[in-house]
């Protein structure tokens, strides 16, 4: 079943969407959509009613001078094409309007959570220049500054991914900071081994003796962070375009599940890398309500050796994608870095990722009917 599932991606996106080819073993792949599916951004009156398939379009738009060949990022550029980006998405004539329909703004406006996905690193991992573009936006739009939110699991991962660096920006991590919601749980009776870290771990005893007697510490409890259950009302999810070792693809379903709980490893263990847990908590409260947008930062590709940091192998590849349907951007993300895996003859991600068609099958999202729709800069 998991091998016709991914033979029938694989034959779907042939037709829907085609790769630059290139002999270099490190050049990227570039997603194109069919002569369709092209568009040039020209948002419909707003009193359009939206297409029955709006939640399954993965929109798209890049450019080969947003990354140096050096990793060197535009700021500006990736501002101008976030602005491209979200209109197309929102199908509003500009950004202020399209956050605004999705959002309440002002004083007593919602307080906006941007879960990012910082483990994979400077280079593979959620830019700090794109997230400086959504808050800009965000600000434009009538959100006020104190209202916004950026969130990983560590510390450590936001200090190296660099948003530690950028003054005025609220940051908030779950390990050993802001912390995990004692009265929010999701309970399963698959039982895991708590680490240091988790809500509910026991501080190591003070003496040797003490150490002789200590027992491993289970619990079939992951509590959710309260970032999500406590601090914000609407979260942008923007993880990175990056593969998994235990998911296939370190993706939108699993920045917004196994990212924002404790006690997640349990559910990345053979047979089950992350399926079908990773939907299971996504479409759990507070989650799926409060998820207003999915935005991948496909900036830099790591195909490899993810979701950790590995810059060997992470490749340029100046994209944007946005949907609101996160099942459609993961498997977007999945064709995207099996291309990119092919062209280093590296094996295709086969049997990690069913999580996404998990998702699908739990109502959370399409993989059958995914539209890609590219958004081009003027």
């Amino acid at each position: 079943m998991v091998n016709s599932f991914y033979q029938f991606i694989g034959l779907f996106f042939l037709v829907g969407v085609s790769l630059w080819a290139n002999p270099q073993p490190r050049v990227s792949v570039p997603l194109q959509s069919t002569a369709s599916q092209v568009v040039m951004l020209q948002a419909p009156p707003p009193q359009a009613p939206p297409k029955a398939l709006t939640r399954s379009q993965v929109f798209f738009l890049s450019s080969e001078r947003v990354v140096s060949p050096q990793m060197k990022i535009d700021s500006t550029l990736v501002r101008e094409m976030l602005d491209r980006l979200i209109c197309a998405v929102t199908r509003q004539p500009d950004t202020k309007r399209g956050w605004q329909s999705l959002l309440k703004v002002g004083k007593e406006g919602d307080r906006v959570g941007i879960k990012v996905a910082t483990e994979p690193g400077v280079s593979g991992g959620t830019h700090p220049q794109l997230v400086q573009a959504l808050v800009a936006q965000l600000v434009e739009a009538g959100v006020e500054r104190n209202h916004i939110f950026i969130a990983d699991r560590r510390r450590q991962d936001l200090e190296k991914a660099g948003f530690i660096k950028h003054p005025g920006w609220q940051l908030r991590w779950m390990e050993y900071g802001n912390g995990y919601d004692p009265q929010k749980v999701f309970t399963h009776p698959l039982v895991g081994q708590l680490v240091y870290g988790d809500f509910a771990f026991k501080e190591k005893p003070g003496s040797f003796q003490e150490s002789l007697l200590r027992q491993e510490q289970y619990s079939n409890e992951s509590h959710y962070a309260s970032f999500v259950t406590q601090q914000v009302d609407k979260i942008i999810n923007v993880p990175s375009l990056c593969d998994s070792w235990y998911a296939g693809v370190n993706g939108a379903l699993i920045n917004m599940s196994l990212g924002v709980v404790d006690n997640w490893r349990r559910f990345v263990r053979a047979p089950y890398f992350a399926s079908p847990y990773a939907s299971d908590i996504f479409q759990s409260e507070p989650i799926h309500s409060k998820v207003i947008m999915n935005i991948m930062d496909g900036l830099m590709l790591q195909y490899a050796g993810g979701p950790q940091s590995n810059p060997s192998h992470v490749v340029p590849y100046g994209m944007l994608l946005a949907s609101r349907d996160p099942v459609a951007l993961d498997a977007t993300a999945l064709t995207l870095i099996n291309r990119q895996r092919q062209l280093v003859n590296l094996p295709r991600i086969q049997g990690l990722a069913d999580h996404i068609q998990a998702a699908e099958a739990a109502g959370l999202g399409n993989v059958k009917t995914v539209q890609t729709i590219r958004v081009r800069l003027p």
